[in-house]
């Protein structure tokens, strides 16, 4: 089967990593990075793409004839705090296009980051239920819980193969910060390399869960490629299964 992938939100602190993998395993002239801005030190196919814009992306789809789509397109939680309806409105409609899109242009694969910020304040810390209440207290977190259900939706109703992971707070050294809750830990180095003040947002006694680039991006692709029949929780896995434990 020729595999055509197509990758929202490219350029992005994720995409930018999980995009040049997906070239190395499938090849450059299968990985079709879209974003509203082209990064310079880019290498393959690109198009730029609003993704609340549903035309755009159905031309895309069909202009590659898109086999997958990765939607990592979003405004994460820190950033989506100071515009809140503005993040809503960007993180539903984005999603509700590609699934859309997907439905009728019958793509084989759909996947879509969800988040442990669709857990609340009162969610246990250690050995996190999978279907404990969600109760989020971020917009970020609202629609990625939304999101899921809109999955499971597109699933049930019709059938489309869903596939998503809550990840923890993403860190890694090979692109710069998104916006996100834990990125104050990467972006502290940026701004002391630079000689600039860092000022966190985060109490100085908080602790957040974190996941290393390369385990969130193997754990993706794991997922993603693991046959149907074996992907027994439809729309999200365990956080704690994201890293292998090699001791």
């Amino acid at each position: 089967m020729n595999i055509k992938i197509l990758i929202t939100g490219a350029s992005g602190q994720l995409g930018t990593v999980l995009t040049k993998k997906l070239q190395e395993k499938y090849g450059v002239d299968h990985a079709i990075a879209t974003d509203l801005h082209f990064k310079e030190d880019f290498n393959g196919f690109f198009e730029k793409l609003d993704a609340t814009d549903y035309d755009a992306l159905q031309k895309i789809v069909k202009k590659y004839k898109i086999t997958q789509i990765y939607h990592l397109a979003a405004i994460l939680s820190a950033s989506g705090e100071k515009f809140p309806l503005n993040t809503w409105d960007i993180n539903m409609g984005s999603i509700f296009n590609v699934l859309e899109v997907s439905r009728l242009n019958n793509v084989d694969k759909v996947f879509f980051p969800s988040s442990i910020a669709v857990y609340g304040s009162d969610t246990p810390k250690i050995n996190t239920p999978q279907d404990y209440v969600l109760t989020p207290s971020t917009v970020y977190g609202i629609s990625k819980a939304a999101g899921e259900n809109w999955l499971k939706y597109y699933f049930e109703r019709y059938g489309l193969d869903v596939r998503s992971i809550r990840y923890p707070g993403v860190i890694g050294h090979q692109s710069l910060p998104g916006g996100g809750t834990t990125d104050y830990a990467v972006d502290i180095f940026h701004k002391a390399v630079k000689n600039e003040e860092f000022e966190c947002f985060l109490e100085a006694t908080t602790a957040l869960p974190m996941i290393y680039m390369d385990d969130a991006i193997r754990a993706t692709l794991e997922l993603m490629e693991a046959p149907k029949k074996n992907v027994n929780r439809q729309q999200k896995v365990y956080p704690s299964k994201l890293w292998k434990n090699d001791n």
